[in-house]
């Protein structure tokens, strides 16, 4: 199996294995984690934070709910969970609904900017228990970084080395059980070995007139804009079936 290597310092080595990760690996994780954000304020105001705010999706949402309640009554983490279908369907919405159902902190990244083995340690080693690791566009990550996932996701461990040359020893880390929620337009590039390790895999499909006519009042009114309420179904149509629409 592979291995993340890293070689320790003398600082490191003396300090708790998982807190020594935290510390190696917190440079590498701050360009993952800071993701371009246009405006966070205005987005998290018009997103839904409830399946009951959430508009269409129906088949979807209610396979989901079903999930949480039932990892909520065995005092589990949610299993790992597929978004998939076109841009704009609202993934990356359904998966902060998720955490927030899970009473659970969500860390978003995407497959892009994970570029080397190290930024997916400094991401799994720094979640806690029941968090929830959001990744987009995780068709886009790279297959030598995506063998370090099938550990993780299966079996909840990290495999890295530590130290160089004759030095050099594997250690196997216990990562707590967490969710991951990947969320992909092209779900015919994920190979089929990730494809496997999600228990539960989503298509989300275009919206009906109806149910963006319901969005888009439902963000003018959030924003107290009435021209754009009255412009609502000129807008949805606009939208050609996608959530999202400048």
């Amino acid at each position: 199996m592979d291995c993340i290597k890293i070689r320790m310092t003398g600082l490191e080595s003396r300090l708790p294995l998982r807190v020594a990760f935290r510390k190696l690996f917190a440079m590498s994780e701050r360009p993952v984690s800071n993701l371009n954000k246009p405006d966070v304020a205005l987005e998290m105001t018009l997103r839904p934070s409830l399946f009951s705010d959430f508009t269409g999706q129906p088949k979807v949402k209610e396979r989901l709910e079903i999930a949480v309640a039932a990892a909520k009554q065995r005092g589990e983490a949610l299993d790992h969970i597929l978004l998939s279908g076109p841009p704009g369907l609202g993934k990356t919405t359904i998966a902060n609904i998720l955490a927030k159902a899970m009473g659970a902190n969500v860390k978003t990244t995407s497959g892009p900017t994970i570029e080397k083995a190290s930024d997916l340690a400094g991401l799994l080693t720094n979640l806690e228990e029941g968090d929830v690791l959001f990744i987009d566009e995780i068709h886009r990550l790279q297959k030598t970084i995506e063998e370090y996932l099938y550990p993780a996701m299966e079996d909840f461990k990290l495999d890295i080395i530590i130290d160089q040359g004759p030095n050099a020893r594997s250690v196997r880390l216990n990562l707590p059980r967490f969710t991951l929620i990947g969320a992909t337009t092209r779900s015919g590039l994920l190979s089929s070995p990730l494809l496997t390790r999600f228990g539960m895999r989503e298509r989300l499909d275009y919206y009906c007139a109806a149910d963006l006519d319901k969005i888009v009042l439902r963000s003018a009114n959030l924003l107290n804009v009435e021209k754009l309420t009255r412009r609502a179904d000129t807008k949805s149509r606009a939208a050609a079936g996608a959530r999202r629409a400048s």
